[in-house]
């Protein structure tokens, strides 16, 4: 009597007569042949599983399934089975997104709205360096048509969609500001700004809200505006700074910091059973001058790596309010085929010289909980307080 060998188990005999006549060929047959074992019969199990699955849903249910819907689900869900909630799959579309978020390639015209009530869309903020801005479109001005198309209930939905789109696409804006209309075309897409800057009382303040691969060379300009106009001191604000990579972090650490012992990296990131799985370090060069760093308890990832390194360096010291989120853990990206991704969590971050801020977070120097904040520097008391102390006006 014959009898059925299943999927599951057909593609894992598959891969082992496969990969044992790779190990044959390249000569190294008993090592190959029991890293190919290990795990082998949970494998089958698994693909058997999946297999069976298959099989009832094929035979009984009632709908109609889609196999890419299917397969979709599958990859989610096995991801999802780690239980960490960092490690993501991706598909091709969430892809395209997440490359272009951690990148900082923006879409649309850079601008945050709502809807009014006759259903115009009336702008709330508008972003530094995004076309919005470049267009002359600011805070309280109403979007009034698209394409000399006006706004109304029932196309409310699709003329907001104009709002987004593809970089280097085009929109025709009428918008109401003081009640003259303006006509204006503005192409969508543009380079996220993440450094943000001001001097108070000959100190230099930069606000880096994210770590792209702009962010360093942002960091820089400014440094030299900086030095140029004669700072005596640099507050680096990292206080919304919740994300970002970790190699763009270091990088703009170098620009602080002298070159990593050649014993020691920035960074070096481990994994569960302590080996090295990466490391980032820093060359020569860096700036002479005192240096404060605001943080916040939500402040993590990559701005705690650099608010600890720059203590590490022995660069600068520390505000906030408290400890800062603790969350040290290394996710990198790996693609699949058919343009899909997962985001997996590889290791554990240390920085310089501290042991890991994973769980515990970043202690700061000096506490500012008493201290009001504010979206201008002169009236943040936080930076405020940061700048007395630099300036060796109070302990």
């Amino acid at each position: 009597m014959n009898k059925k060998i299943s999927l599951g188990v057909a593609f894992s005999l598959f891969i082992l007569v496969a990969a044992l006549a790779s190990a044959i060929t390249l000569g190294v047959v008993g090592r190959e042949y029991n890293s190919i074992l290990k795990g082998l019969p949970e494998k089958i199990e698994r693909y058997e599983i999946l297999d069976e699955l298959d099989d009832v849903i094929n035979n009984n249910y009632y709908g109609k399934s889609e196999a890419s819907d299917l397969e979709q689900a599958i990859a989610q869900g096995y991801v999802e089975g780690l239980g960490d909630k960092s490690s993501v799959y991706m598909t091709a579309d969430k892809y395209k997104e997440y490359l272009s978020e951690v990148n900082g390639d923006m879409f649309g015209i850079g601008a945050e709205y709502v809807r009014t009530k006759s259903n115009s869309i009336e702008i709330t903020k508008v972003y530094d360096g995004s076309p919005a801005e470049n267009s002359g479109l600011r805070a309280g001005d109403v979007i009034v048509a698209f394409d000399g198309i006006r706004i109304d209930v029932n196309n409310y939905d699709d003329m907001e969609a104009k709002l987004r789109g593809d970089k280097l696409t085009s929109v025709n804006i009428i918008y109401n500001r003081d009640g003259a209309e303006t006509n204006v075309t503005v192409v969508k897409g543009y380079e996220a700004q993440s450094v943000f800057t001001g001097v108070y009382n000959s100190v230099g303040y930069l606000e880096i809200t994210d770590f792209y691969p702009s962010t360093a060379e942002q960091t820089q300009q400014a440094i030299d505006k900086f030095i140029s106009s004669g700072i005596t001191a640099v507050v680096v604000d990292l206080r919304k700074n919740t994300s970002g990579n970790y190699e763009q972090a270091v990088k703009t650490l170098d620009i602080f910091v002298p070159m990593s012992d050649s014993q020691r990296a920035a960074a070096t990131v481990f994994d569960e059973n302590g080996n090295t799985v990466k490391s980032f370090t820093t060359t020569s060069g860096e700036i002479n001058l005192p240096v404060g760093v605001l943080v916040s308890t939500e402040t993590q990832k990559a701005a705690e790596l650099f608010a600890c390194n720059i203590r590490d360096f022995n660069k600068g010291v520390i505000f906030g309010t408290g400890s800062t989120k603790g969350s040290a853990m290394m996710q990198e990206i790996f693609e699949l085929s058919k343009g899909s991704a997962v985001l997996l969590t590889t290791g554990t971050v240390t920085p310089y010289k501290s042991e890991s801020f994973n769980g515990t977070g970043v202690a700061p120097d000096y506490i500012t909980e008493d201290s009001p904040r504010s979206e201008t520097i002169e009236e943040d008391g936080q930076f405020l307080y940061a700048v007395s102390v630099l300036k060796g006006e109070q302990v």
